[in-house]
């Protein structure tokens, strides 16, 4: 299977080692992608434990879980990256990418600058987020997981669905 953050790697070479916490990441490019993959993956406490301990009080591992399992990634896309390890830059980095995914049947993308720090590994510190408006998707539209099937027959996506019916039947 290749890998959820559109590296074009299988899966088990890529991102799946850092998620068991069997490899750490060896740049802040690496470490975001990952973080995508555990998303994906719904894999929360990978996502809370590379948050850099001093930005963990703001993130909680309930509102990670919340987003993470309301909505299915479709996709990835990295425009740029940057990182330093000399003492005078801070050992630092910068990734630029845009995510896709389906939440409540919309095609939503978020545009990110995250910021990094290397302190003995690397840590997601935080980021610069731009919302772009969502697109409604049509039942007969094809899907943007990539699947082929039209929206309404693909079920990868079903779980970001799933949340808005059933808030709907609860309504009732």
């Amino acid at each position: 299977m290749n890998c959820y953050c559109c590296s074009g790697l299988l899966f088990s070479k890529c991102c799946q080692p850092l998620l068991e916490g069997v490899a750490t990441a060896d740049s802040c490019l690496q470490l975001m992608r990952s973080r995508y993959s555990a998303y994906c993956c719904k894999n929360i406490e990978y996502i809370f434990q590379t948050y850099h301990p001093g930005q963990r009080e703001a993130n909680s591992k309930d509102q990670i879980a919340e987003f993470a399992n309301s909505v299915h990634f479709v996709g990835l896309t990295v425009s740029d990256w940057s990182q330093s390890l000399a003492a005078l830059s801070g050992n630092s980095g910068s990734v630029s990418f845009v995510a896709s995914y389906i939440n409540n049947n919309k095609l939503e993308t978020l545009s990110e600058n995250s910021r990094f720090i290397f302190s003995g590994q690397w840590y997601y510190f935080d980021g610069e987020i731009t919302a772009s408006a969502a697109l409604n998707i049509g039942r007969n539209d094809r899907c943007p997981c990539g699947s082929g099937k039209k929206f309404k027959q693909c079920s990868q996506h079903v779980i970001s669905g799933a949340l808005a019916a059933a808030e709907q039947q609860q309504r009732r």
